[in-house]
């Protein structure tokens, strides 16, 4: 599924404008710190081993936001709206106490069960120089897989070890597949590039590859 977060080789956006921060100050607003305190703990607290949230379920409500509000929103906005929807979704607070701005006394009652571990299919499908093509369709609301690179022939450089495939974490199951080092020449992702020599290495789950 192809959302507004997959910005790779678009064009139509305008200059990116470069924000001149402090670097001596970590976080140049109050409420940015307090942000990220209350985000750490609450991943802490949704950890893995207590319901079914992960960190690409996290990233999945962020690729929900519209598309305006997404391209409009401060980074730590959409971190704020994420929350909130984890929370609503686990059962910690609801749609009420945020309009209030008041917690609720009940105790936080966890909804979900924890992650079931599947294995995968495609563990040791490819090795070093093998010949691959990325699918063209993740068939899922979340994926990896960028869209510039669907279609695209590469060859395997190196195997990079067992990792969870996002498009299940994000659902609450983990999938361990293989990944893998893909390298892509630039002429064969852009048109424009047909004279470079230069390459493009991206990391890629087993499951997004077909042998060639």
């Amino acid at each position: 599924m192809d959302t507004i977060h997959d910005l790779g080789g678009r064009q139509g956006f305008g200059p990116v404008l470069h924000q001149f921060d402090d670097d001596d100050v970590m976080f140049p607003e109050e409420w940015k710190a307090r942000l990220w305190a209350i985000a750490m703990m609450s991943m802490s607290k949704l950890s893995q081993e207590e319901t079914g949230w992960t960190l690409d379920w996290y990233r999945h409500v962020l690729e929900r936001l519209p598309p305006d509000l997404y391209l409009r929103f401060d980074y730590f906005e959409k971190w704020i709206l994420a929350m909130m929807v984890t929370a609503i979704d686990e059962g910690i607070a609801d749609l009420q106490e945020f309009v209030d701005g008041h917690a609720g006394s009940a105790q936080m009652q966890l909804q979900h069960m924890p992650p079931q571990t599947e294995s995968a299919a495609t563990f040791d499908a490819f090795k070093p120089g093998d010949r691959v093509v990325a699918k063209r369709d993740s068939g899922s609301m979340h994926t990896r897989l960028p869209s510039y690179v669907r279609g695209r022939r590469g060859i395997v450089e190196s195997v990079t070890g067992p990792q969870p495939l996002p498009d299940r974490s994000a659902t609450g199951r983990i999938s361990i597949e293989q990944t893998y080092a893909v390298r892509f020449d630039m002429k064969e992702l852009w048109p424009e590039a047909a004279l470079s020599r230069d390459v493009l290495l991206i990391d890629m789950w087993g499951s997004y590859l077909d042998p060639v």
